[in-house]
């Protein structure tokens, strides 16, 4: 790829979806490990761990066929964000809805992300990472469409809670 700011610009956008990737990863773990302390089924979740895995991976791959290099400095400052995020909800007695909402949040981010991805690729007639993108991209709507789904659910979980402490 030619050495111009498009061609920068592009693989900055594609390393900072490779980041926002490995942040997401030990979040997402957390949050799992918070679903089944509360009884609930964590699947879903643990599924989309192994996703986000294969994202990252998969934009490690792109970069580096666009003829970048992936960001030491991006990739470590995504893995640490992940960290400190994923146990900052903790100290909150709704947990679960915070979460909830902040993985909401996120999945639409990275819907947003990858769109712009997408659009980038295909102006500079980069197909393979175009399709790779729009991969994820169903993926990334999938889980957010599943985490709009959750919202109630949580909801409603974290009023019974409320309820029964209340009768304590």
């Amino acid at each position: 790829m030619a050495n111009d700011q498009p061609a920068k610009l592009y693989l900055q956008w594609m390393n900072d979806a490779y980041s926002q990737e490995l942040a997401l990863v030990p979040v997402l773990e957390n949050h799992a490990k918070d679903l089944e302390a509360h009884g609930l089924d964590s699947a879903r979740v643990r599924q989309h761990v192994t996703e986000t895995q294969r994202h990252a991976e998969s934009m490690k791959e792109c970069i580096t066929r666009a003829g970048g290099e992936v960001s030491a400095l991006k990739g470590a400052l995504g893995k640490t964000i992940g960290a400190v995020h994923s146990v900052s909800s903790a100290i909150f007695s709704d947990e679960l809805i915070k979460n909830c909402l902040s993985d909401f949040a996120a999945e639409n981010m990275e819907i947003a992300s990858y769109t712009s991805l997408i659009a980038a690729a295909e102006s500079i007639g980069d197909t393979q990472t175009a399709t790779t993108c729009k991969a994820i991209l169903d993926e990334e709507i999938r889980m957010a469409d599943w985490l709009k789904d959750q919202i109630p659910v949580i909801t409603l979980h974290m009023m019974d809670d409320a309820k029964t402490d209340a009768h304590k």
